[in-house]
């Protein structure tokens, strides 16, 4: 492994580990992290009329970037894993403690991906907080994929990701 891939890694893991965020549970895939937050930011419509607003609690998901190598992240095989996850998110969204949870929210450049699976894509607002995420999100997968990188580099830029409780209780099991 790359001198820089890991110390990106031990950068992905301290974060996780300081912010105590959790593996999706029952998950097998260990694909993606659950986060359980509360919305500080302007009114954001999802696209089946569901409107998140300060003080509504959501999940943020994030990739376990540090099993992306052990993973085929091939696009269709990371459709196939977002839509399990998503299953999962739903199943513990139906137990008592996670009622009051209203949206599952991903910050991603695979914003394509999440349309697909049903997400609303919204531009981050805030330019700066736009191109830190966007760079971040851009070092962290090529210190961490496994295949090489090859071809011109396409600009790529982070969007908030949005899919409401009732979507993600409605994917098919």
């Amino acid at each position: 492994m790359r001198i820089f891939s890991r110390i990106i890694a031990a950068y992905d893991r301290n974060i996780v580990k300081l912010h105590g965020w959790k593996k999706v549970p029952g998950s097998t895939l260990e694909f993606l992290y659950m986060v359980p937050k509360t919305y500080k930011g302007n009114p954001v419509r999802i696209k089946d009329g569901t409107v998140i607003q300060k003080g509504d609690r959501y999940y943020e998901i994030h990739i376990i970037n540090t099993n992306l190598s052990k993973l085929d992240t091939s696009y269709g095989n990371l459709f196939i894993m977002l839509n399990e996850e998503l299953k999962l998110i739903g199943d513990h969204m139906r137990r008592d403690e996670a009622e009051e949870y209203k949206a599952v929210l991903a910050v991603t450049l695979l914003h394509r991906l999440a349309r697909r699976a049903g997400f609303t894509i919204k531009d981050i607002d805030n330019p700066v907080m736009r191109r830190l995420v966007s760079t971040g999100e851009v070092i962290l997968r090529t210190a961490l994929r496994k295949e090489k990188d090859t071809g011109p580099k396409k600009k790529r830029v982070a969007k908030e990701c949005w899919i409401s409780r009732n979507q993600v209780l409605s994917i098919e099991t």
